[in-house]
């Protein structure tokens, strides 16, 4: 297989053996590049997760893997615009969320706290992810704001725990409560925090 990054191009027997090889390189080279990795393409198959395990379990089939990096200022002006969409869009979804809970709950409507939960996870990732890199605060348009929207966001660690032991007591009425009252409001601040931010990092 050939793993493209950038004008750079590596050639790797299929084997499994490999793959801890082919990853190391690709840290090592975005290293040296000053570029943060996106994400791969295998095959013209675009791989956002679990990359590893894509290739383990296609290595014998693998042609092609293209390593998409982007530069701090991409990346963070990137996670910046895609947090924004998904508070912006999670919204209404959480009302009707809420409402399903006052009612009688059905799988769907746990699907989609499952969901949530997860959305809510890579939001807090996507935070740590940026607050490591050191040039954050040069590159941040506001980063006053920046700190009051990582606030906000800090506000869902205490009230997701609340959230979970609702869920074990299986008492809906609270998980309806804790929905329309406490994390909406958090996604409503989050979306004018991240709106402002984003205005300035795409101009």
């Amino acid at each position: 297989m050939h793993v493209y990054i950038k004008d750079e191009i590596f050639k790797y027997s299929n084997d499994a053996e490999n793959v801890d090889k082919i990853f190391n390189n690709i840290n090592i080279t975005l290293e040296k590049m000053g570029l943060q990795f996106s994400h791969i393409v295998v095959d013209d198959e675009v791989i956002y997760d679990n990359y590893y395990n894509y290739i383990i379990k296609n290595i014998k089939n693998v042609e092609k893997v293209e390593v998409i990096a982007v530069t701090i200022v991409e990346m963070i002006n990137e996670s910046i615009i895609l947090a924004e969409q998904y508070a912006k869009n999670a919204i209404p979804i959480i009302s009707r969320l809420a409402e399903g809970f006052y009612q009688k709950p059905n799988q769907n409507i746990w699907s989609q706290l499952t969901d949530l939960f997860e959305g809510i996870q890579w939001i807090i990732q996507s935070i740590s992810q940026i607050n490591l890199i050191e040039a954050s605060k040069d590159v941040v348009s506001d980063y006053g704001v920046w700190n009051e929207y990582v606030q906000e966001v800090s506000k869902l660690n205490d009230i997701i725990p609340e959230l979970e032991n609702a869920i074990l007591n299986k008492d809906n009425i609270l998980i309806g409560d804790m929905l329309l009252y406490e994390i909406i409001p958090v996604f409503e601040t989050m979306t004018e925090k991240l709106g402002g931010l984003k205005s300035e990092a795409v101009n």
